[in-house]
């Protein structure tokens, strides 16, 4: 049975800038995606429209006709993504159980003191 993929899962690296080009330009033309992004990495025409497509699949990009070639917007801002991604890795951390948040705190250490100030206190105003 075919696993479906989770669209809040980590992107590849070419998706990120193919999203990261829609975030920065609003609506592009397929064409205008492969210039900036596909042209400059040596890609093929059909290896940028391949990318749109799978980002439109999993609900990261919107696809709307435009002649000869479809227009892509991102589907949602860099915030929204930021938020809807956050979530679906602290809902992964709680599936995990103790080791997924022993694992959290063990990194937390990394963190820029003013966010784990931020996280202290969400955690005192949830007793």
């Amino acid at each position: 049975m075919a696993r479906t993929k989770n669209p809040l899962q980590p992107l590849g690296e070419l998706e990120s800038a193919i999203l990261d080009a829609l975030w920065d330009a609003g609506d592009l033309a397929t064409p205008e995606v492969h210039e900036r992004v596909g042209v400059p990495r040596g890609l093929s025409y059909t290896t940028t429209l391949t990318v749109l497509q799978r980002l439109a699949a999993k609900g990261l990009a919107a696809r709307r006709g435009g002649g000869r070639s479809h227009i892509y917007s991102a589907a949602m801002t860099r915030e929204e993504y930021a938020g809807k991604r956050a979530g679906s890795l602290a809902a992964a951390l709680v599936e995990l159980g103790t080791s997924g948040v022993s694992a959290f705190i063990a990194e937390a250490g990394r963190l820029d003191p003013d966010m784990v100030k931020q996280l202290r206190a969400q955690l005192r105003s949830r007793r």
